[in-house]
């Protein structure tokens, strides 16, 4: 974890985008999937708290030191050229197992932009990827197949490994979206959207989250939690 610079090189206005901005910043500073920055503007005074920058897709190198990633969180204020001081990467990411042949990714209640990060990974060992979620996903590789919510039953017994995204308010709604029990021979993970303010230094409990192993912190124990312990 450390402290850098970067800027708002773009912003994406489409609705289709899984990403609401380009971000320049340090190749230091880039986050595994899952992972996430916190991010000021120094110029805006009335800025109360960082926010919580995901990558959403797979970075741009610009020059040995310097890379352009697209990213969700950014505010609507923001615009190009927006100076950012950065913080991270923080939080635990995703854990791609090598042996994964077939990967499920599920937004459930948005936008599959945090997930996405993970198909290159995914493709590097050869794997099939399916993305399921209800909003429209572009400009990914042919070899990604898309299907909605609706199929997500099917196609996590299809998976041998599980990534979902969910939001905190609806962590307890995972059961019925996943209907039947994960199977143990797949390994699944789930991102815990939720608001970050202190991004671990303050221990503020506002992202506070019930787990099998009792209370946890999405800012430091997660963003990213084993799935079977939001089962459970």
């Amino acid at each position: 974890m450390g402290h850098y610079k970067g800027q708002v090189s773009e912003i994406l206005l489409e609705p289709y985008q899984n990403a609401s901005a380009r971000v320049q910043l340090p190749l230091a500073a880039l986050p595994r999937p899952g992972q996430y920055l916190q991010a000021v503007c120094p110029t805006d005074e009335l800025a109360a708290v960082p926010s919580s920058l995901f990558a959403a897709g797979h970075p741009v190198t610009l020059s040995p030191s310097e890379a352009s990633l697209p990213v969700t969180g950014v505010p609507p204020d923001w615009g190009p050229g927006t100076p950012l001081q950065l913080r991270g990467p923080l939080g635990h990411g995703f854990q791609l197992p090598e042996r994964a042949k077939r990967v499920a990714l599920a937004a459930l209640d948005g936008s599959p932009g945090r997930l996405l990060p993970l198909v290159d990974a995914a493709l590097q060992q050869h794997a099939e990827v399916v993305v399921c979620c209800d909003t429209t996903v572009r400009e990914q590789p042919l070899a990604v197949e898309v299907q909605g919510l609706d199929e997500l039953t099917r196609v996590i017994r299809w998976a041998d490994y599980l990534a979902v995204d969910v939001s905190l308010e609806k962590v307890d709604e995972l059961p019925a979206h996943l209907g039947t029990r994960i199977a143990k021979a797949t390994a699944a993970q789930a991102l815990v959207l939720a608001p970050m303010p202190c991004g671990g230094l303050a221990q503020c409990g506002v992202c506070s989250l019930a787990t099998g192993n009792g209370p946890r912190l999405a800012c430091e124990d997660g963003p990213v939690f084993e799935l079977s312990q939001l089962l459970s």
